[in-house]
């Protein structure tokens, strides 16, 4: 798939699994870009992390096929604004190691596999828990208002995670919202 300017982030996504699959190489897409696919594009994430147990090396080798170039920790291509970053794994969510991504999103033949909402929610809270970053429970929040998510899966990863006082906090925000 060639990479264009008036691709989505969706489309952009598929295309660099599409292509890393080519080298047999597996990954999970996390962090921001869920979140800006599961809120269509509330939150603008230009990054788009995903984790992968291959080396960058290889990695760098594939996606160079298509015109991408590694700059530092960041893979670039001219024709797009969004970049790609494959931060050390394993998947993980705050203290939560390893995860099993549970979601899935189909573009075409490709599906990428990444984060489901309930994990993004939890991926952002953790966030939110560890480094006060309230942005993160705001786009948690986002989250919610667009996609079911799992309370009771929610509320026990919290509780494993010690945050008891803040889970308190996201639960009185998440009754004020509209559900799907």
């Amino acid at each position: 798939m060639k990479i264009t300017k008036a691709m989505s982030r969706k489309q952009f996504a598929a295309a660099v699994v599409q292509q890393l699959e080519k080298y047999g190489i597996s990954c999970v897409l996390v962090g921001g870009a869920c979140v800006s696919i599961y809120t269509e594009e509330r939150h603008a994430s230009h990054d788009l992390d995903f984790i992968s147990p291959y080396s960058h090396e290889a990695i760098a080798k594939a996606l160079a096929e298509i015109g991408f170039e590694r700059e530092g920790r960041y893979f670039n291509h001219s024709n797009s604004e969004l970049y790609v970053e494959f931060p050390s794994g394993p998947v993980a969510i705050g203290e939560q190691i390893p995860v099993k991504a549970e979601g899935q999103l189909k573009v075409g033949k490709t599906t990428v596999t990444m984060f489901s909402p309930t994990q993004c929610v939890m991926d952002r809270l953790a966030a939110w828990f560890h480094w006060n970053d309230r942005r993160s429970l705001i786009h948690a929040l986002w989250v919610c208002e667009k996609h079911p998510v799992s309370l009771d899966k929610i509320k026990r990863w919290a509780k494993k995670e010690g945050q008891s006082e803040k889970l308190d906090q996201f639960i009185l925000e998440y009754s004020k919202l509209k559900h799907p």
